[in-house]
């Protein structure tokens, strides 16, 4: 009995021992700038972080925004970096513009990590350019830079003319269908980016679209991208502790969205392997990077080479609806919407597309599209005012003590925060971040990258790949629409809101509304 006693005794010790380190390490987190005497935001009160845990409350990325925009203006000059707290971790949001180069361009190797978790052989979608990291990262964007080039995108310029017409034929139903010429000009655009993702990248041509619908696409792609096969918990988990989960091999692709992409995708390649028909989209380019892959390997008719492979195909096609999708769409909306509220300046596009094809006689062909000056700086700017994501995320390889600062040091693992939204809204670098100005980039738009004080398609050699991609489908769109119809505000409801979408009254061009003809002459 009393050997019980003594067991007893030993457990409760070991059992308040880790309780205390438990506390110890959890007042180390809670005061890990302190310690360090790092200018920092100070952590919540340890009773509504256990809420947001218990409840799962997620910030939406306009709170982030404002989270982040609110701390860049508090400790703005303070130094090269402040710290702050998510949760009980310690992370820090970058605050002069020479470390971000550093980060994003000149020691970039050091932090191409963007703190996402991703396990290949578990969960064959998540292995994508977009949460790969060292070695493994560069060795696909290697693989797949050369698919970008631009006479490749000239080669896919018909594939997504075709879906730009097909998206000023639905502009032009929904007015018919409408008592009125206004409509959610969002939701049209998702259909238009997604429609076109699904033909050029996933080689969902009508004819496949009898086997594989539309509709059905759409669903996945909403689940792929809404939906997470665990909770709040462990997908906080996996994101803090990768190398363990993926011992564990956890996976966050829900099986019902793996079994279609990868489903699709396997038999449409497997028709274009045995027919050897050549089709002119990003699918065919895809197909090529994988029988290069095959052709440098010795054994070409190794099947867990080939299915690895064709894994691979499957990520980067899905990649495209992961960071094209969305963003390109309120991209999209929200250029539309600054040229409804700056007539003039949506006149001035008009005009340019005009000249531009008639130059090309008559023909909106790739290198008129490509010539359009004026368009690009109008969405440069848009992408200032509404960046594609209000922050950027990396995490640390190795220890990294930041140059002409001594006493900071960016240690291993720790998550970094560039505020994009605040910096494209600070006054000191844009003057009159509120106002609409395309002509801010009537010089070069490098030189403002290479700053690190514009982030529109990211910076450095881990930038959004599909840039000419987008902004093709950008301009396509956008010139094909001003040619046909004028933008203006919905009196009703004139402020922006992508939740519940984008109000616009659309004209048709010539046309003469009643009330409006001294406008008109």
């Amino acid at each position: 009995m009393q050997n019980m006693w003594i067991v007893f005794l030993i457990i409760g010790l070991v059992v308040l021992g880790l309780l205390v380190l438990l506390i110890i390490a959890a007042r180390y987190q809670r005061d890990y700038w302190r310690y360090l005497n790092i200018p920092h935001e100070r952590p919540k009160k340890l009773w509504p972080i256990i809420r947001q845990i218990m409840t799962q409350t997620l910030s939406t990325e306009s709170m982030k925004a404002k989270h982040y925009g609110d701390i860049y203006t508090k400790f703005k000059g303070s130094g090269p970096f402040c710290g702050f707290y998510a949760l009980l971790q310690p992370r820090a949001l970058i605050l002069d513009r020479e470390l971000i180069r550093q980060i994003m361009i000149k020691d970039f190797w050091n932090f191409n990590d963007r703190g996402m978790y991703c396990n290949q052989k578990s969960d064959p979608l998540s292995g994508d350019l977009y949460g790969l990291r060292g070695e493994s990262w560069k060795e696909m964007r290697q693989k797949l830079d050369p698919s970008f080039e631009g006479d490749r995108m000239s080669w896919l310029y018909g594939c997504m003319y075709e879906e730009a017409e097909q998206l000023l034929l639905t502009v032009s139903t929904t007015l018919m269908k409408q008592p009125h010429s206004t409509i959610h000009i969002q939701k049209i655009m998702r259909r238009y980016i997604l429609s076109a993702l699904a033909k050029c990248v996933f080689g969902l041509d009508a004819q496949q679209r009898h086997k594989y619908p539309f509709e059905t696409f759409e669903q996945m792609t909403e689940m792929a991208l809404n939906s997470h096969k665990h909770g709040y918990l462990m997908n906080l988990m996996m994101i803090r502790f990768p190398n363990f989960c993926r011992l564990l091999r956890f996976r966050r692709t829900p099986k019902p969205v793996e079994d279609y992409f990868l489903g699709v995708l396997t038999d449409i390649v497997e028709q274009r392997e045995k027919s050897g028909v050549q089709t002119q989209d990003y699918l065919q380019l895809l197909v090529g990077v994988k029988a290069q892959e095959l052709i440098t390997h010795k054994y070409e008719e190794d099947k867990e080479l080939k299915m690895h492979l064709q894994n691979e195909l499957a990520a980067h096609a899905v990649v495209f609806l992961k960071a094209g999708y969305e963003q390109t769409a309120n991209t999209l909306s929200y250029v539309l919407y600054e040229l409804a509220r700056h007539s003039k300046l949506q006149a001035r596009v008009r005009e340019e597309v005009k000249k531009a094809t008639e130059r090309c006689a008559g023909n909106l062909n790739y290198e008129c599209i490509q010539s359009l000056t004026f368009m690009g700086q109008v969405i440069n700017e848009t992408l200032r005012m509404h960046p594609i994501t209000p922050y950027i995320m990396r995490r640390t390889l190795n220890n990294y003590p930041v140059p002409d600062h001594p006493k900071y040091v960016l240690v291993k693992e720790l998550f970094l925060i560039i505020p994009t939204h605040a910096i494209h809204h600070d006054p000191d670098i844009y003057p009159d971040p509120e106002v609409f100005k395309p002509d801010r980039w009537s010089g070069p738009r490098d030189s403002l990258q290479e700053q690190g004080t514009w982030f529109g398609f990211g910076v450095g050699a881990r930038s959004c790949i599909g840039i000419q991609f987008a902004q093709m489908q950008l301009k396509l769109a956008l010139a094909l629409l001003l040619s046909e119809y004028e933008f203006t505000l919905n009196s009703r409801k004139p402020l922006v809101d992508l939740e519940d979408g984008i109000a616009l009254t659309l004209t048709p061009l010539g046309v003469i509304e009643p009330g409006n003809e001294e406008r008109a002459v």
